[in-house]
């Protein structure tokens, strides 16, 4: 059966790709008819067999991780990018992990959902953004999952089973890519038909580590200068979810299981902190309302409930909300008049920034938007929002060979963003480089797990290199990597 599993990896060189889809709606109908207890299903993986060394932790969590991109939708928003990553490793510098090398993945999906894969691998779904009410909240559930991490749990599960080899937690894995990605009931089946003695065994003392996870990730917010209270105030959200959507439980609980006792324990172990007044980020609030019009499916509507709530409840969220959703119905000059106060209490704020450039391109002022953003990377260079949003623009005034040389610096600081390869590669083409083409889109199949793809425009690109010794290297390295990727799958 694991052998079973680990086709989903081996996969990705044939690119074998199913439908996406929820994984609590397929995890739920898996266990239809189940006990009462259904819901209380293995974690989803949190650290490697203490077998093995972090560094090969790290391989198979961005094996993966390709893997998992493979399947499923996830979210290029910058913005909501550099604050989910910021705010991540703000909450690992007061971990307890060791490796603090992560990779950050948000899944485009209104389900209230997160996880972390060993390796450093931690993602969430936009969604959750929505269903938390302040920053302490998404917090409490991120640092949940850096303890994960850090107390390598899903180690620990399978040293208990005596089964704490690596070709099972890739098997696990698979299993959980699987039911998280397809339309069918095959994934949750492989795990129970296959695993059901350890997966009983893990059961037993999962609700232990969910506890361990709890009470370190109040330390880590503690220690971060955020409210520990974050962590069973979120559990409050989950639990009125569940009463009032009891058919469909948020994805969250399905690998995460959510007990009387744990919440009890987390409500005292609260309490014992020192209580303190905490000032919510206003950066989450921007951040809650992007995520809000992205899943919204009717943003005219949302503009007219959300112009209704700025009305009764003036705040700089509620306006900035406003603003994005004029946006996103090209009411520019109302969106610009609308953005104006924002700007002129708070001009240097990136959210902001990004908003104001963007209005100006789509009043088709790229000039303007353009010295704009060129202004504020002088103040924050490297800058991811700003970068991509200045090379948009650039590709949109017709300088595509200016966000050619833009993208080309900012791929050597952000190497592992297929989004930045993905608009590379399109400037490239209209730049006329052809090599640059194939070789942009080879690093974006690459990162999104089609290894057949990614090697097809490595070949692509090989007669282009003739006359340059620099790029003919590069591409047989590139080559190379992939044999060795796909090496390790084989492994698995």
């Amino acid at each position: 059966m694991v052998k079973a599993l680990l086709l989903i990896l081996i996969s990705l060189s044939s690119l074998a790709l199913s439908t996406p889809s929820s994984y609590a709606q397929t995890a739920y109908a898996a266990s239809n008819g189940a006990s009462s207890d259904a819901y209380n299903l293995p974690e989803l993986g949190d650290g490697s067999s203490s077998q093995f060394s972090l560094e090969q932790e790290h391989e198979l969590g961005r094996v993966w991780l390709k893997a998992f991109r493979s399947q499923v939708t996830t979210v290029s928003d910058p913005l909501m990018q550099d604050y989910i990553e910021n705010l991540t490793y703000q909450l690992a510098r007061h971990s307890q992990l060791s490796d603090k090398r992560l990779e950050l993945v948000i899944v485009d999906s209104p389900e209230l959902n997160a996880f972390a894969v060993p390796g450093g691998v931690v993602g969430i779904n936009n969604g959750l953004l929505t269903y938390a009410e302040n920053e302490s909240q998404l917090a409490g559930v991120l640092s949940h999952e850096l303890a994960h991490l850090s107390q390598r749990h899903f180690a620990r599960s399978l040293d208990k089973q005596k089964a704490g080899n690596l070709s099972m937690m890739a098997g696990l894995l698979a299993g959980i890519v699987l039911a998280a990605t397809t339309g069918s009931d095959a994934g949750m089946a492989a795990i129970a038909t296959g695993q059901a003695a350890a997966m009983q065994s893990q059961l037993r003392f999962s609700r232990e580590h969910e506890q361990e996870a709890d009470r370190i990730g109040m330390t880590t917010l503690a220690k971060a200068g955020m409210d520990p209270g974050g962590i069973p105030s979120m559990f409050e959200i989950m639990n009125r979810r569940l009463r009032f959507n009891s058919n469909k439980p948020p994805e969250f609980l399905l690998t995460h299981p959510l007990t009387d006792s744990r919440i009890s324990d987390s409500e005292n172990r609260a309490r014992q902190y020192p209580r303190e007044v905490y000032t919510d980020s206003l950066n989450f609030q921007l951040m809650k309302k992007r995520a809000e019009l992205s899943l919204a499916g009717n943003k005219r509507e949302l503009l007219t409930q959300w112009q209704h709530n700025l009305e009764k409840s003036p705040s700089e969220a509620n306006t900035y909300g406003v603003v994005i959703a004029l946006m996103a119905n090209d009411s520019w000059d109302e969106a610009d008049r609308t953005l104006k106060p924002l700007i002129e209490e708070d001009p240097n704020r990136i959210t902001y920034v990004v908003a104001q450039a963007n209005i100006l391109a789509g009043k088709k002022a790229f000039s303007e938007s353009a010295n704009l953003l060129r202004k504020h990377l002088d103040l924050n260079p490297g800058n991811n929002a700003l970068t991509m949003t200045l090379a948009d623009v650039l590709q949109r005034m017709g300088r595509p060979h200016q966000a050619e040389e833009l993208l080309s610096d900012h791929s050597k600081r952000r190497p592992e963003d297929p989004a930045l390869w993905y608009q590379l590669a399109e400037v490239h083409g209209l730049s006329g480089n052809i090599l640059g083409v194939h070789m942009a889109r080879a690093e974006y199949f690459i990162l999104r797990g089609y290894l057949d793809s990614a090697e097809k425009q490595l070949h692509y690109a090989w007669p282009l290199t003739e006359n340059n010794n620099v790029a003919r290297h590069r591409v047989r390295k590139r080559l190379k990597d992939l044999q060795e990727l796909r090496e390790t799958l084989k492994k698995f």
